[in-house]
């Protein structure tokens, strides 16, 4: 059980890792999700192209060009934001054996500077992707001419929502005061 999982009680698998449940109907239900709904989004858009791909290629002996370059766009998005997904959860992977280990009164010292280890890297790779996504707006993708910057966005989206998922569960463990 990692330090995320461990701040949730008995939630339920799946359970979102801030532990709160809103009505299934309000605007923060949906923003729980975002991560989860635009990655499922991506797979839809992986598998019909291929399946497009396959169809214009073995039936109709006219294969189009632009169904492998759209499906990996569409990889990078998903690859990403799902990693948000899954990183908004509190089910990354993650190493707590000396955090685990530390006494009550340093545990919180020392997952208190884990946290902002995390943060910190995960805000630096999130510009560096930024900055790349700024950089490649001019440069066209090979088949349909698309900016370069469609295809980086997934990391500097994906690096961003990680942050900001770390940096609020960060916060509300230092005022709760969950150290475990």
């Amino acid at each position: 059980m990692n330090s995320y999982q461990s701040t949730l009680g008995d939630m339920p698998a799946g359970a979102p890792a801030d532990g709160v449940q809103p009505d299934e109907h309000s605007i923060s239900w949906s923003a729980l999700y975002a991560e989860e709904y635009l990655a499922a989004a991506g797979m839809l858009v992986i598998v019909g192209s291929v399946i497009w791909g396959v169809i214009t290629r073995y039936l109709l002996a006219t294969p189009a060009d632009w169904v492998t370059e759209l499906a990996a766009i569409a990889f990078a998005w998903t690859v990403f934001v799902g990693a948000a997904a899954v990183f908004a959860r509190g089910e990354h992977s993650a190493v707590d054996l000396f955090v685990s280990a530390c006494p009550p009164g340093l545990r919180r010292i020392v997952q208190l500077a884990a946290d902002l280890v995390a943060l910190a890297t995960l805000a630096v790779v999130a510009l560096i992707a930024i900055r790349f996504t700024v950089a490649t707006a001019d440069v066209p993708t090979t088949v349909m001419r698309l900016p370069q910057s469609i295809v980086y966005g997934a990391a500097a989206v994906g690096f961003s929502l990680m942050a900001l998922r770390h940096g609020l569960f960060a916060i509300r463990r230092l005022l709760g005061g969950q150290a475990s």
